[in-house]
């Protein structure tokens, strides 16, 4: 039988504690996951609400939490991070536009489920959308993905933070570096960076 770690809830054989570092924003960060993303390993879900304890997941497919989810953001300041067709670059976003946002919402799963996401819960659309224009290169390499400009969710919430709130983000970059180098599946699911 394995055996897992009580705080990283990775195996203990690959427990990343030791590289788990706060960071510190005042942005409440949210993330609906699709459900088929909740039972990945290697998602990077878990690694931002190790280091941003307060990160919020919602799952897809709880209608009940999609609602609530839906009535809280519609009364916030509420900014998506996904490339719609009405989306501004978030680079190019006035500064005053940006430090409006009080809660920041990212999709978990692939480009195909994140569409899907935004189709069943037209509300999203609703929301101001920003994407990335000048986002670095993902360093993730132990997911497939055959697109250019793919970013893990950790990369997209650093970045996203970053852009909005101008802080330190290392710690998501650390922890995401740290799975990666004690992930043990096979060498041939590590895609070339």
């Amino acid at each position: 039988m394995r055996l897992y770690c009580d705080h990283c809830g990775y195996p203990q054989k690959t427990c990343i504690c030791s590289d788990i570092n706060a960071v510190s924003t005042s942005l409440e960060i949210v993330i609906i996951q699709h459900e088929k993303e909740a039972s990945h390993a290697k998602n990077t879900a878990r690694l931002i609400t190790l280091c941003i304890p307060t990160t919020r997941i919602v799952l897809a497919n709880d209608s009940i939490a999609m609602q609530s989810l839906s009535e809280q953001c519609l009364l916030k300041r509420t900014a998506l991070i996904y490339p719609s067709e009405e989306s501004t670059p978030i680079e190019k976003a006035a500064p005053t536009v940006l430090s409006q946002i009080d809660t920041l919402i990212l999709l978990d799963g692939s480009w195909k489920q994140a569409f899907g996401l935004v189709k069943q819960n037209p509300w999203l659309t609703e929301l101001q959308n920003f994407h990335f224009t000048s986002a670095p290169p993902s360093n993730y390499s132990i997911r497939h993905t055959t697109l250019n400009k793919a970013l893990s969710t950790l990369e997209a919430t650093a970045y996203a933070i970053q852009c909005i709130e101008e802080t330190d983000v290392s710690g998501l970059h650390n922890a995401q570096r740290a799975l990666q180098n004690l992930w043990q599946g096979p060498t041939s699911h590590r895609r070339q960076l």
